[in-house]
């Protein structure tokens, strides 16, 4: 049904182009609140003026204490000069230097000047990495965050300042010995008036160095300067639509199905110079996308559908909630999302694999079926030796649910937009000074514009004989992902969580103008192929009615919770011996915080605390009843939640 239009938009895209843009954006050093990110938005404005689309340019407040959807907008930030240099012994050696290398900064560092005696820690994110250790006005060398050293070393023991040589490592394709020259992007968050702090980032094999000379008993010392400000500034958030066929500019109330409304293509344009593939390639391939839907409208080739198609640029997930956040009216006009991540990679040399993220089973919607037939009629073919089969260069996969990015703004039941998330993941460089445009590939940039082209504009035209076959395509997906459920290892869970799945998908087709009738007769027709294969409802799916007494937490923050606790509302208010305990109890909640994400998603002021905790069960595997309702008694103290019964009193 969408294949006359992918092999227009497949005539349109250049992934040379798209190359080209990416190559442009890196050179930009694009941290979010910064002078740099201010320019990338202007040139990427500058490459769409050009292309016939309707541009829009917002601004929100970047002061630090502005929050949106409960995010923190980031206060402007802006560094002219800065160096740490190692003394010892009257020899002075260069160790990080703002000017070859913006990285080897620890992103928005307060000014700072001194020389400084050294010492390492292993870690320094417990106050027991510190029995015995003096770091008062000491510079701490430490692998840990950043956020937790600084509150251990700096804020509670007094140390200068904060030499990091943390890495994230991802194995199979970045082992400990993998990419040890590589430099860390690594950055402070700060909200309201908390202390800062400043540091300089050391890459592994430097840190190592380091670590041995004070094993050996020498006595280094780092001299420092940073020339750096921070200042109340507007971040902006750029978008650019192709209208639909009402050509309106100001889309109406009426939901999804009505006038006014939109199909998104979102890509998050921050990130440290020079970051490629995270994320210049996200931004490269919308705006290829963008370029060659207008292209076809231009020439005719594109007809006005009944919804309009917009990009979308922002700062990542503070931007994304921003935008909604600063009119809220909007989640209830857009048709369906797509969150283009990091999509540029050159597989061979990143070790990535191009994937779409599910949301959780109980959010499940018709975007994912989708983007998955679309990206494998999207990527390029390459026939078998006698040519009757044929198969992809590319890997290719779809993945559970695991959040991090902007798709997890959208999806949030508060907000409701169905939204996948393509990503190629892992990266042998990601997050390090090594992921350069080297690193991309033209042929992976323009399967993620060719997909995310095709996605925006069929969603955006889709209606009638369209619809049918996308209710039809939704139900297919559902059985075949049941079938394929009835072979995992634990088959009831799974079996249970592809049927809340499959009917979430049908059910969210009224986003679409599907009649009601025909959504209810579709979930009906899912249930009976699940009693035709005998994927009756296991035992251990199987829960009692929700009695009285049973505890209904609800939400207070209509978005999710920010992953850096301590920018959440109300954090530092909080006794220290309140925070840490979180964090103990946070490392030991079996699955982590997507559980605790999951569970957060499923309260909906309705569902019983024993309800979430089944659909969390479906989703993640893991039954944690007793760690939710701490959870939930820990939101609450935060002011994030409260008992549902108080909603009604």
């Amino acid at each position: 049904m969408f294949e006359p239009l992918l092999e227009a938009v497949r005539r349109e895209v250049s992934g040379e182009r798209a190359l080209q843009s990416l190559i442009a954006v890196t050179g930009f050093h694009r941290v979010q609140a910064s002078p740099g990110y201010d320019a990338a938005a202007a040139w990427l404005a500058g490459q769409l003026e050009p292309l016939g689309l309707d541009i829009s340019l917002e601004h929100v407040a970047g002061d630090g204490r502005t929050r949106l959807l409960g995010a923190v907008m980031p206060e402007g930030w802006d560094c002219a000069r800065a160096r740490a240099t190692l003394v010892e012994d009257g020899r002075r050696e260069p160790l990080c230097d703002w000017e070859t290398l913006e990285l080897s900064v620890i992103q928005r560092s307060d000014p700072a000047s001194g020389c400084f005696p050294l010492v390492a820690l292993d870690d320094g994110t417990e106050d027991a990495h510190y029995e015995g250790l003096d770091v008062r006005g000491r510079v701490v060398l430490s692998r840990g965050p950043v956020m937790r050293v600084h509150q251990l070393a700096v804020v509670e023991r007094g140390a200068a300042g904060i030499l990091s040589d943390t890495r994230r490592l991802l194995p199979p394709v970045r082992g400990p010995q993998d990419e040890r020259d590589a430099v860390n992007y690594t950055s402070f968050w700060w909200e309201g008036a908390a202390p800062r702090g400043w540091g300089f980032v050391l890459s592994t094999a430097t840190g190592e160095r380091l670590r041995q000379a004070l094993r050996d008993g020498r006595r280094p010392e780092v001299e420092v300067e940073i020339v750096s400000r921070r200042f109340a500034t507007r971040i902006p958030l750029l978008s650019a639509a192709l209208r639909g066929a009402d050509g309106r500019r100001d889309a109406d109330a009426r939901g999804p199905g009505g006038a006014g409304v939109e199909a998104l293509v979102v890509a998050h344009l921050c990130h440290p110079r020079p970051s490629a593939n995270d994320n210049a390639s996200g931004v490269a391939a919308a705006l290829e996308a963008a370029r060659a839907l207008a292209a076809l409208r231009r020439r005719g080739g594109l007809a006005a559908g009944p919804r309009g198609v917009r990009f979308l640029w922002v700062p990542e997930l503070t931007g994304t909630c921003a935008w909604l956040g600063r009119e809220p009216g909007r989640a209830r006009r857009i048709a369906a999302a797509v969150n283009l991540d990091m999509v540029g990679e050159d597989q061979q040399r990143c070790g990535s694999t191009f994937l779409l993220e599910h949301p959780p089973c109980f959010m499940g919607s018709f975007a994912e079926e989708l983007m998955l037939r679309i990206r494998r009629r999207a990527q390029d073919w390459v026939t078998s030796y006698s040519g009757p089969g044929h198969f992809s260069l590319a890997r290719l996969g779809d993945v559970p649910y695991s959040g991090g990015s902007d798709h997890a703004v959208f999806i949030d039941p508060a907000i409701g937009v169905p939204c996948p998330m393509l990503i190629q993941w892992p990266d042998r460089f990601y997050h390090s000074s090594h992921d350069t445009p080297d690193k991309s590939d033209p042929a992976s940039l323009a399967l993620a514009a060719r997909c995310a082209a095709t996605y925006a504009a069929f969603v955006a035209g889709v209606g009638g004989e369209e619809l049918s076959w996308l209710a039809a395509a939704v139900g297919r997906g559902a059985r075949r992902r049941l079938l394929a459920a009835a072979n995992e290892p634990d088959p009831g869970r799974a079996l249970e969580a592809e049927r809340v799945r499959g009917a979430a998908a049908l059910a969210s087709l009224a986003r679409l103008g599907a009649e009601e009738g025909a959504v209810r007769a579709a979930v009906r027709a899912l249930d009976e192929f699940c009693l035709r294969e005998g994927f009756a409802r296991h035992d251990e799916v199987r829960r009692p009615a929700p009695g009285p007494g049973d505890p209904v937490p609800e939400r207070l923050l209509g978005a999710p919770l920010d992953s850096q606790r301590h920018l959440l509302p109300g954090w530092r208010t909080l006794p220290r011996a309140e925070r840490e305990r979180f964090r103990a109890f946070e490392a030991a909640v079996p699955g982590g915080a997507t559980t605790l994400e999951t569970a957060w998603y499923a309260c909906d002021g309705r569902r019983t605390l024993d309800e979430i905790a089944r659909l969390v069960w479906l989703e993640t595997g893991h039954h944690a009843p007793e760690a939710l309702e701490q959870f939930f008694d820990w939101t609450e103290r935060l002011g994030l939640s409260r008992p549902a019964a108080e909603a009604e009193d």
